[in-house]
């Protein structure tokens, strides 16, 4: 008995030896490991901060090229009301170049505005004076639905588990098609044709959530057409008398990052007008990766952002 209890203390020691090492080997690894933790995390905030600066340095760029060009267009300051030729090119110019950041609509409207006023009494011409704002329209709609579908292709090599159903829809209107029974659906490549007044259902990448769509009433004269959107589950098969519903004019003037409505899972979807051309008029409806926020809406990277929170779609 003595001799086990004069060797149970060095045995103690020992363990408790092992102890200390083994207690001081984790202090040493949660500290590293926490500084590589930090070291990444700032890595990324400072990408984020980069990408910030170079975001903002580029808007005050173009902010200050703009202080030197708007000057000789204006004119100098009266109380006289612009031409509207002049006006027109401030316009262009302004939605040419901001149209990510502002809410150009309420100025093309005036520019139209103004156009139709001059049209009034005068003999008509084979040229539109409306279609040079128009075309630019056009032409920064399609601009914009580039970029998202450049986030689209981001969001899909970072996430292989992304939905796979239709970005972009492709709708063709006809006046002269019979209009159908039953609610029409995409064919494999996104299109769709179907009558003016036809209910148009459209679901979203994920499928979580089905739009359905009713264009009615085209005035080819001014190229717009009345649209009622009604957003709603697919699980219900058809909307709830409570789904919210939008009815509004569609013109040229709708531009997918200004003109578009986010639902409360964090899909979003824009809808714009394509082509007026003879009997029939073309609109797309595009969605937007989940969780997508606009430029107005933050001034950082898309992208970058999700990657630091660690968030994928769903």
């Amino acid at each position: 008995m003595a001799e086990g209890d004069a060797a149970a203390p060095p045995q103690m020691s020992r363990i408790l030896e092992w102890l200390e090492v083994l207690a001081k080997l984790v202090g040493a690894s949660a500290v590293l490991v926490v500084a590589l933790f930090a070291n990444s995390l700032q890595s990324k905030l400072t990408g984020v901060s980069i990408q910030s600066q170079r975001e903002q340095a580029e808007s005050q760029l173009r902010a200050s090229m703009f202080a030197s060009l708007i000057g000789p267009i204006m004119g100098p300051a009266t109380d006289k009301q612009i031409p509207v030729d002049r006006e027109l090119i401030l316009t262009e110019l302004l939605a040419l170049n901001f149209n990510e950041n502002f809410e150009m609509k309420p100025l093309m409207e005036d520019v139209i505005r103004r156009l139709n006023a001059e049209r009034v009494g005068k003999k008509e011409t084979v040229d539109d004076p409306r279609e040079p704002l128009w075309s630019m329209a056009r032409r920064i709609s399609e601009r914009q639905k580039a970029t998202i579908s450049r986030e689209w292709s981001a969001s899909r090599s970072t996430n292989r588990s992304s939905a796979q159903g239709c970005e972009a829809y492709y709708l063709n209107l006809n006046t002269t098609m019979e209009r159908h029974d039953a609610p029409v659906t995409a064919d494999a490549e996104c299109q769709v044709a179907a009558a003016f007044s036809d209910i148009v259902d459209l679901k979203s990448p994920d499928g979580n959530y089905t739009l359905r769509m009713v264009a009615y009433r085209p005035d080819f004269d001014n190229q717009t057409v009345r649209v009622s959107t009604q957003p709603f589950l697919s699980r219900q098969n058809s909307p709830k008398s409570t789904d919210t519903q939008y009815a509004f004019t569609m013109t040229w003037l709708d531009l997918p990052l200004t003109d578009n409505t986010i639902l409360s899972d964090g899909n979003r979807f824009a809808a714009y007008l394509r082509t007026f051309y003879g009997e029939t008029v073309s609109v797309t409806v595009m969605w937007f990766p989940k969780g997508y926020f606009t430029p107005r809406e933050r001034p950082l990277n898309y992208t970058e952002v999700q990657q630091l929170l660690g968030r994928t779609q769903q």
